[in-house]
């Protein structure tokens, strides 16, 4: 602001002082005016020349009163860049010195850095050795109890080695009783050995239908109606003497619970008699009672499934295709209800007749055909599955 001021004034004293020259110079002019008797146009450039001289003079004096920094420029410029010169070495110097402290600073840090590691390292030992200590000193005290406790050992192992002895020579003793023990037992597993199995765990006994009742005794005579067929069964089977009425026995607890479910159901009830262990001859028959509600799974003639299939007409193919029919109807027969036998598996049924008419059916026939399998009878949930199994040729065109 105060540099706009001063430019203001100087401007307007500039104006005014040109303004008084060239109005004394036309004055001059004007009246012929000499001055050291020049001629008047002589006098008048003088006059001009004053007034720019008086102009100029009257700049910087109105500029060396006004301001510090115009006197500073027009009277003391060389102290003043001397001045600067010497301040910017000094500059420079400190900006050295600050280098080098800097620089020496970062060396210390460095230095302090490695040192801190350092005495951390150490600090880490002798933590380290600190602990290896006490581990030692409780290694040591664990090794000494031990020594006790191994001492005390050996007295204990020498006092009833007296007495391990005394007792060897009782076992030795009692060895030769052991034995005649063993061979008799072996003698009793070869006479079980040379008994032939009758039935296989899990193998059906029999199976039956009782009709739906809610009266126990109904229910009851029912089971031992079924009870005296297996029996009959079974008795063919073991080849047991006339003599001999029971050959099934059946857990009471096992026979009531399956009463009482017999008699609570409003559906006919599908009984089974599965073997509970390998029975052999001369043996008592257990066995396990399982039951299913009974339903008409198939009807008489009703399509069980067909399959094709890609022949090469000899035997060996016919068969293998036949058996994986057969593998497939048992599958589906399964997955529809009808219960297979709990030991093979196997559900259908079909004459060794029908099994070979068919086989001979596929036989010299090359190309695709149609296997397509009907139940023979209606079947319900007991099985067996009895089938039909009919062999069409399909025709490419």
């Amino acid at each position: 602001m105060h540099g706009i001021v001063l430019i203001v004034v100087l401007v307007m004293v500039g104006g005014i002082i040109a303004f008084i020259g060239d109005r004394l110079g036309s004055k001059v002019g004007k009246k012929k005016m000499t001055l050291f008797g020049l001629r008047p146009r002589h006098t008048s450039i003088i006059v001009t020349i004053v007034t720019g001289i008086a102009i100029t003079t009257m700049t910087f004096g109105i500029l060396a009163v006004t301001s510090k920094d115009v006197r500073t420029a027009l009277f003391g410029m060389e102290k003043l860049q001397q001045k600067i010169r010497i301040t910017q070495d000094n500059l420079n110097d400190a900006d050295n010195n600050l280098q080098s402290a800097r620089q020496e600073q970062q060396q210390m840090q460095f230095s302090l850095g490695k040192t801190r590691n350092a005495l951390n390292e150490a600090e880490t030992q002798t933590e380290k050795l600190k602990q290896y200590q006490g581990q030692l000193l409780a290694d040591n005290n664990r090794l000494e109890g031990q020594n006790d406790t191994l001492e005390g050992q050996n007295s204990y192992l020498t006092a009833t080695n007296g007495d391990l002895q005394k007792y060897n020579n009782e076992l030795m003793g009692s060895n030769s009783l052991l034995q005649d023990q063993n061979d008799n037992l072996l003698k009793r597993n070869g006479d079980l050995s040379s008994k032939r199995i009758i039935y296989q765990a899990g193998e059906l006994i029999f199976g039956g239908v009782i009709p739906a009742t809610t009266d126990w005794s109904v229910a009851q005579e029912s089971m031992s109606k079924l009870i005296a067929l297996a029996n009959t069964r079974i008795l063919g089977k073991a080849e047991y003497s006339a003599s001999r009425q029971n050959g099934l026995w059946i857990n009471p607890t096992e026979y009531e619970d399956a009463l009482s479910k017999i008699c609570s159901s409003d559906k006919d009830m599908v009984v089974r008699f599965i073997a509970a262990s390998n029975l052999v001859k001369d043996e008592p028959i257990r066995s396990n009672i399982e039951l299913y509600p009974d339903r008409n799974v198939y009807s008489n003639g009703e399509m069980i499934t067909n399959g094709e299939f890609v022949t090469d007409g000899t035997q060996a193919m016919a068969q293998q295709i036949l058996l994986n029919f057969l593998h497939d109807i048992n599958t589906i027969a399964s997955a529809n209800g009808v219960l297979p036998d709990p030991l093979r598996g196997s559900i259908g049924v079909i004459s060794m007749n029908q099994l070979y008419d068919v086989t001979d059916a596929m036989v010299g026939i090359k190309g695709k055909i149609l296997l397509t399998a009907y139940s023979r009878g209606d079947t319900n949930i007991l099985g067996p599955l009895r089938l039909i199994i009919k062999v069409e040729k399909i025709n490419e065109d």
